[in-house]
């Protein structure tokens, strides 16, 4: 048995398009092409390779409600059996969306 890797990163991304996730009920699917990502202290980074590439983000659903193509998210994630997943409830100060 493979175990998890508790894995967190800071990351910055642009929104070029969203719609609901097929499998998590409640979470949006956003495609985004990923501007920064950092290190969250105490947490292995799994994300911050993937600067400059696109990537699909399961964010739940009440976080973002009906973002703008091309706004700035800043926002904290993990990867969890291959998916890209926003923190389910973010620590003030976590999460902004900064429209185009």
């Amino acid at each position: 048995m493979v175990q998890a890797i508790e894995n967190l990163t800071a990351l910055t991304v642009r929104l070029v398009t969203t719609g609901p996730h097929p499998q998590l009920t409640g979470w949006d699917r956003l495609v985004v092409d990923v501007l920064d990502g950092r290190p969250v202290t105490g947490y292995a980074d799994l994300l911050s390779q993937r600067v400059g590439h696109r990537l699909d983000l399961a964010v739940p659903s009440n976080l973002a409600p009906d973002p703008a193509p091309g706004s700035v998210i800043r926002l904290r994630a993990r990867l969890a059996g291959g998916e890209v997943l926003a923190e389910r409830r973010p620590p003030p100060g976590t999460f902004a969306v900064e429209p185009p």
